[in-house]
């Protein structure tokens, strides 16, 4: 490519060029210029700590990505909220605007000098598309709306997914939900990410078909997840926006005290879908997360959010990608996991590794977990690994199961009898509402 990174709309027009004959031609020209320009750090990426663990729901992913800087929820609700402009109307609004390309920095706001846009056509209108400099799986890309404008996730929301993987079939595409607590990092501009990656929740099966009287060419039924999902498969695209679009009605207006859901409270919304769509050999399929954001005085960041418990582990929002089974944990993990370690392999005893752990800036967050889940593992650490970003296999595991139990606290249907009576009701809803 040259010394010289060609300009937007050169990029532009040569990536047009390219996908009219061959969409795979085009996005690896775009992320082969991210890479030579700088913009994806590949060295960066590959630094990631990364493993996979049994878990009862099928084989689950997890990472800790070193260049993700770690949000904390209230904050991400707090700038979804602040809906002014920056003082200076040439900064761009967010990390996604198209302004960003070719801005040189200001306060606050850093320079992207490397980052190139795409142009591509979803639901009419002209979106862009790019790469994610986090890189949480393979060929991570953004696609981002014309224009600074909240996250709303509805039929068109749905069709422009639709049409992403018509345009690039070999890709996923999917969209965190529009609310905060259940939706991603960055609320106040629309956009879905996608990429070439078969997550865990792809693997699962239906367990529990349902009947959507009105289209038969739709198979309809709750995911073996510990979120809960229901999955739409057809081979009829519109037939299959008709059955999404009938889902997300129901589930919005959707309660159930029995499970703690309730649809709004004080005329604000609380439920949400995270819809996530990908093309098979037999056609379209759509898996919707049904979330809700409800919070109450007994569970301030959320009833459906990790409890206090997990933070230690994880804390901030569990958007997209994480429930479909990839954890993107905190960096900070790098350098608390092996202090905790290191406790576990020097202990002589209980109280001195109570003592180890809480005395350590770094190992006392996690003390109570270490002391349920690890120390009676203490002695298969003596000789273990303990530099930073090293992972016994028994941490593995456990944090593995940490993961678990955040994905079944997002779940809005528990694995349990009221859970069960409560995809009832919603199977009921679905079939009155159309």
């Amino acid at each position: 490519m040259g010394e010289r990174l060609p300009a937007p709309e050169e990029v532009r027009s040569a990536f047009a060029a390219l996908r009219a004959k061959d969409a795979e031609r085009a996005v690896r020209y775009l992320h082969d210029l991210g890479v030579a320009s700088g913009y994806l750090d590949e060295a960066a990426a590959a630094r990631a700590v990364r493993w996979t663990a049994v878990s009862p729901y099928g084989r689950l992913e997890c990472s800790i990505n070193l260049a993700k800087p770690e949000k904390d929820p209230r904050d991400i609700a707090a700038a979804a909220r602040a809906a002014a402009p920056p003082a200076d109307a040439r900064v761009p609004r967010c990390d996604l605007c198209w302004e960003n390309e070719g801005f040189p920095s200001a306060p606050g706001h850093p320079a992207k000098p490397g980052l190139r846009i795409a142009a591509i056509e979803l639901g009419g209108e002209r979106w862009g598309l790019q790469f994610s400099p986090y890189g949480y799986f393979p060929e991570h890309c953004i696609a981002l709306a014309p224009e600074h404008r909240p996250m709303k996730v509805d039929a068109a929301c749905v069709g422009r997914l639709l049409d992403f993987v018509d345009l690039f079939p070999f890709y996923f595409a999917g969209s965190n939900a529009d609310l905060p607590i259940v939706g991603g990092s960055i609320l106040s501009h629309d956009h879905f990410q996608g990429g070439r990656h078969v997550f865990p929740l792809m693997r699962a099966p239906v367990e529990r078909a349902f009947e959507l009287p009105g289209e038969p060419a739709v198979r309809c039924g709750a995911v073996r997840w510990p979120a809960s999902v229901v999955r739409l498969a057809a081979a009829d695209r519109r037939a299959l926006e008709r059955a999404a679009a009938r889902t997300m009605e129901a589930w919005r207006g959707f309660s159930c005290e029995a499970c703690g859901i309730a649809a709004a409270s004080g005329g604000v919304a609380h439920n949400a879908v995270s819809p996530i769509a990908r093309k098979t050999e037999k056609g379209y399929v759509l898996d919707l997360v049904l979330r809700n954001n409800r919070a109450d005085a007994a569970h301030p960041w959320g009833v459906f959010h990790p409890g206090e418990d997990l933070h230690h582990i994880k804390r901030e929002n569990i958007g997209l990608i994480e429930a479909m089974g990839l954890a993107v944990l905190p960096a900070r993990l790098a350098r608390e996991l092996p202090a905790v370690q290191r406790a576990l392999g020097h202990a002589r005893s209980a109280d001195d590794l109570r003592e180890r752990l809480l005395s350590d800036p770094l190992a006392a967050p996690h003390a109570p977990w270490a002391l349920e889940r690890l120390a009676g593992h203490a002695a298969k650490f003596a000789c273990g690994p303990g530099g930073e970003g090293s992972f016994h296999p028994v941490v593995k595991r456990e944090v593995a199961r940490v993961f678990v139990s955040v994905l079944e606290a997002v779940g809005v249907f528990k694995r349990t009898p009221a859970g069960r009576a409560g995809w009832d009701a919603f199977a009921r809803e679905l079939c009155r509402v159309g």
